[in-house]
């Protein structure tokens, strides 16, 4: 298992914003347990989510794909994002979060189209719909370091207060949109 985030709590309904956080904020990564380019984020994704945690809550990773059972979503979960231990410092809210979005409700709530997609919203505004980074500038093509951190620049933003509406191309696997 991968290490470096929080043991999870999972879930097969989409909650309701209100009910994951009490900031107001919350930050959903879209990813399907398939694609090879959202799996090489899942450390990144796990860093952030642990460094933002008193901003936006918990993480929500959204598991895009309808027709994966949620048992391939779960042990992908675990085998991906969660950490092999219970920490003794367990907090109300924890790093991650599982979705598994069966009926399209927040892939269709924040149009998502392709894997990797975060989203932070705050209420019914989206603040940013994009990439994480810019490693992968087109399909077939995957730089080593990332010369751009979006999602990180976005939630420095937020932070700040200067966050304003933002949206960046995601190069990733497709959503397939008609089975939901």
């Amino acid at each position: 298992m991968m290490m470096g985030c929080s043991v999870p709590r999972t879930t097969q309904n989409a909650p309701a914003p209100e009910d994951l956080v009490e900031t107001g904020s919350n930050l959903y990564i879209f990813v399907t347990h398939e694609c090879p380019i959202a799996n090489r984020y899942a450390p990144e994704l796990c860093r952030i989510a642990e460094e933002h945690l008193d901003l936006v809550g918990s993480t929500v990773v959204v598991y895009a794909d309808p027709s994966a059972s949620v048992a391939a979503c779960r042990t992908h979960f675990e085998q991906y994002y969660a950490s092999s231990f219970a920490t003794e410092k367990q907090s109300e809210h924890l790093p991650v979060l599982m979705v598994h979005d069966a009926r399209h409700f927040w892939v269709k709530k924040f149009d998502a189209k392709a894997v990797p997609t975060a989203v932070i919203s705050r209420g019914e505004a989206v603040l940013y719909h994009g990439r994480i980074d810019d490693r992968n500038p087109r399909l077939g093509a995957r730089r080593v370091q990332a010369g751009q951190q979006d999602l990180r620049e976005a939630l420095a933003a937020l932070r700040a207060g200067t966050l304003s509406p933002t949206r960046t191309r995601v190069v990733g696997c497709s959503i397939d949109r008609s089975a939901g």
